[in-house]
């Protein structure tokens, strides 16, 4: 994994918690739209939980980051990958759950007085949710 996946994958035992509640929360659910998959920590273990996962991103080395550790975690069946943008895909998109984990903007926040997410996240959130 390049440097910026390397900060910017979600922990392992984080992304299992967070597809173990999300699956608690959804049990229906079977498809999940990984809307900036990165690397691709939240797409693996959502396909652990889900039959679905469709992964989106951007960069194609970041694909092909997750592709390879799907295969590592036999999860690679369950995934879907999109190279591409969320915003220009999300009308054409069928899930039952959609993760929005947008980039942060990476470790130069430290270089701040303070955390101030409208000046450091890439993206609006509210607008995402939109």
């Amino acid at each position: 994994m390049g440097e910026e996946s390397w900060y910017s994958v979600t922990p392992e035992s984080i992304a299992e918690h967070i597809a173990r509640r999300t699956k608690l929360l959804f049990p229906e659910a079977e498809i999940v739209v990984d809307a900036f998959s990165g690397p691709g920590g939240n797409a693996i273990q959502f396909a652990r939980f889900f039959k679905q996962v469709i992964a989106i991103d951007i960069d194609p080395v970041k694909i092909a980051c997750s592709q390879w550790n799907a295969k590592i975690y036999g999860v690679f069946d369950k995934i879907e990958y999109i190279q591409g943008s969320y915003f220009d895909l999300v009308k054409t998109l069928k899930a039952d759950v959609v993760f929005l984990s947008p980039p942060w903007g990476g470790p130069q926040y430290n270089k701040y007085a303070y955390f101030d997410v409208k000046e450091m996240m890439m993206y609006d959130g509210l607008e995402i949710f939109k």
